[in-house]
């Protein structure tokens, strides 16, 4: 094919903006595109690809001086950083771990980390090899109900929080004029509720509507909801070498998990 040269002069400003848009639309150089369906979630909520970056030095600085205080705003900067195909305050609370993880893995072509502990079968002390495929995950097998009806006839449509809701939920628990006492796991099941019998309720409202419910409609609702909750929990799965016992172990994250030695 000829080519020809290119007469800027017959780019009008319609064409040039299209390219422009293109171009900030590509996915980053060296980035990862990422199969959903090995999300917690499988993907079901992600309609567009989604490509991940490696993490860089910010990135894991950050990530090895996680604590209590600052966890949540650590992952979550970290994923809006590294993410790109969709907006970051969209992906889903019960990914999130997940995608550390991942991140960590892709990062460090998932060199194994050392984890040592003790078998509750046979009390052999070992150390363990942690990659991602240890990692202890509960997927989102199952579709999700229309509703959960619970025995007062109150019908509830679930939904599931993301990593905007984390706002809510911190404006909630340090809101100075709340004077009830909040219960953090009560206000965590209240992110799962959209709707009562079609009314969308606020987080505060879904909160207030589970304390006051009967037990007997909070043991419905707590199992049915069970079903869908999804999650990667920082948690290995290993096969003891001295008894062949599957054992579980904790796999934090501590500054060496994120600042791993490289032979």
């Amino acid at each position: 094919m000829k080519s020809e040269k290119l007469d800027l002069n017959n780019i009008n400003a319609g064409n040039l903006g299209s390219l422009m848009e293109n171009l900030k639309n590509e996915p980053p150089r060296g980035s990862v595109l990422l199969d959903k369906y090995l999300l917690p979630s499988r993907g079901k909520f992600y309609p567009n690809d989604i490509y991940l970056k490696k993490l860089n030095t910010l990135n894991i600085k950050n990530l090895a001086t996680l604590n209590e205080q600052n966890v949540n705003n650590v992952i979550n900067g970290v994923i809006t950083s590294c993410v790109w195909g969709m907006e970051p305050n969209k992906i889903l609370t019960g990914d999130k771990i997940w995608l550390i993880y991942y991140l960590r893995g892709i990062t460090y072509n998932d060199l194994p980390f050392t984890v040592r502990g003790s078998c509750p079968n046979c009390d052999n002390i070992s150390n363990y090899q942690f990659t991602l495929r240890n990692l202890v995950i509960s997927y989102l097998d199952k579709e999700i109900p229309e509703y959960i009806e619970l025995p007062n006839g109150d019908k509830i449509t679930i939904t599931f929080p993301t990593i905007s809701t984390d706002a809510a939920v911190n404006r909630i628990k340090n809101d100075q004029q709340i004077i009830i006492d909040i219960n953090p796991e009560l206000l965590e099941m209240a992110t799962y509720i959209l709707k009562v019998n079609d009314k969308t309720l606020t987080l505060y409202d879904a909160y207030e509507y589970i304390i006051n419910i009967s037990g007997m409609d909070f043991s419905v609702l707590t199992n049915e909801m069970s079903e869908f909750i999804f999650s990667a929990k920082p948690i290995g799965k290993f096969t003891c070498p001295h008894c062949g016992e599957e054992i579980l172990l904790p796999v934090p994250f501590t500054p060496s998990f994120f600042l791993p030695k490289i032979k």
